[in-house]
């Protein structure tokens, strides 16, 4: 995933901040417990929203346990653990450990594709050296790494296309999450709420991304939906004038909110649980926040979610 599905810290309350901060720093020890300390180098924000989501869809017994970081033995954690070994709660930190593999191998497998041999070198290193805990999370949960397949492939079809559009670029991304979300329920109602989330956010994260990249793509003639969408193409190679980059900027934002706005109705519908109130932050401030950051504010730096 990408890092952008985050909280906006200003409007959680203090209690929230920890609790997400809990779920963060156990889903990093369940990496580590399961596919190996050098895994949790695929930690992110997305898959910390995944895990919120999947622990608050039944309301998942938990308890915070302080320990010390299992990356920084100087530091204390507050981790929120799976309580009395609730086996529920233990399958959605290992489902989001796994996402977080899975995710990161085939990122970086599509890094190796666009860069060059030598830029792609330490993508090739860190995808060897991720080839056992690649094929553990894919055993553990096969529907998983079967939906992520067939997004990649779908990805490249479409971005490979003769006819591009943003939104045949975005489904196979859109499609993925909607597989992933509506796993997590069980009545047809919850599938349904739950696949629409999905769906909106899927949409919206792969939009958000190629909206981030934009003036980096052009400049290296790298694949961008929005360059043909917005007439861009005369400007590759270079540098948007600040005017295109204004337009350029407001019509991604018009994009983006298309989605939020199509998201907002299942978000209403999310079950009531521990974690609701810092769910309801992620989807109705965060993501807006995000695209005031990347857009308007033009903060480049990705965060993709190494620390909290």
């Amino acid at each position: 995933m990408f890092g952008y599905v985050r909280p906006f810290k200003g409007e959680l309350l203090v209690k929230e901040y920890d609790a997400y901060k809990g779920v963060y720093c156990q889903l990093c020890r369940a990496i580590g417990d399961h596919y190996g300390a050098l895994a949790r180098l695929a930690l992110s924000y997305d898959c910390t929203f995944y895990a919120l989501l999947a622990l608050n869809q039944k309301n998942a017994s938990v308890r915070a346990e302080k320990k010390r970081c299992t990356c920084n033995l100087m530091k204390k954690c507050t981790y929120v653990c799976p309580a009395n070994g609730d086996g529920y709660s233990e399958a959605c930190f290992h489902k989001a450990a796994a996402l977080c593999v899975i995710m990161t191998v085939h990122k970086l497998r599509d890094n190796i594709e666009d860069e060059s041999f030598f830029k792609g070198l330490a993508a090739r290193l860190l995808c060897g050296l991720s080839g056992r805990a690649m094929k553990k999370a894919s055993a553990d949960y096969p529907f998983m790494a079967e939906a992520v397949q067939r997004m990649m492939d779908a990805q490249h079809a479409a971005e490979h296309a003769e006819r591009v559009s943003i939104d045949a670029c975005s489904a196979p991304t859109a499609e993925l999450l909607e597989t992933l979300c509506q796993e997590l329920g069980e009545t047809e109602a919850d599938k349904a709420v739950l696949g629409q989330l999905g769906y909106f956010l899927g949409r919206w994260v792969y939009i958000m991304d190629a909206a981030d990249d934009l003036p980096e793509d052009l400049r290296k003639k790298n694949f961008n939906p929005f360059v043909e969408k917005l007439g861009l193409s005369a400007y590759l190679g270079g540098d948007l004038p600040q005017e295109q980059r204004d337009a350029a900027d407001r019509e991604c934002n018009a994009v983006l909110n298309g989605s939020l706005a199509r998201m907002r109705p299942a978000v209403n519908l999310l079950p009531e649980g521990e974690f609701t109130g810092i769910i309801e932050n992620i989807l109705n401030l965060g993501l807006p926040e995000m695209q005031r950051e990347i857009l308007f504010l033009h903060i480049k730096e990705k965060k993709h979610g190494r620390s909290v």
